[in-house]
């Protein structure tokens, strides 16, 4: 059972590791370009470096929930309502990231991937619900 639970963590360790030093490597470089005046960047200097860093931090808070996910259905103790939400809750937070497909569905880009962030901040609510009447038991 530990080792399971050693493997499951350090191959998640390497992938978030790896998607950091990514993410930091690829706004440096994004920053540099802006900085560099021969390339003509004169509005929103800097602007690719926070939107790099900001989708690696979505990247990492997805990695962070699939670890989760993963690890509860390896090692934790199962039932079905908690399956059913980890699955629903993981899905809705990889949604999020093809938004280019439905996101004009309301008239405007930005409400249908919040309605879909929202969607997955209820189902780890109620999983966090589900798992406190669970201890309760």
């Amino acid at each position: 059972m530990h080792k399971k639970k050693n493997i499951i963590a350090a191959i998640f360790l390497v992938l978030i590791a790896l998607t950091v030093i990514f993410t930091v490597v690829s706004a440096v470089k994004s920053y540099q370009y802006d900085m560099d005046p021969a390339n003509g960047v004169d509005i929103f200097e800097g602007l690719g470096a926070v939107l790099t860093m900001m989708v690696g931090g979505f990247v990492v808070l997805y990695e962070l929930d699939l670890f989760y996910t993963v690890y509860y259905f390896f090692v934790k103790p199962k039932t079905v309502a908690k399956s059913i939400l980890n699955i629903l809750s993981n899905l809705s937070l990889l949604l999020v990231f093809f938004g280019k497909y439905y996101k004009n569905i309301f008239g405007e880009d930005v409400i249908a991937p919040l309605i879909v962030l929202f969607t997955y901040v209820v189902f780890r609510l109620v999983y966090i619900v589900v798992s406190k009447r669970d201890l309760a038991r």
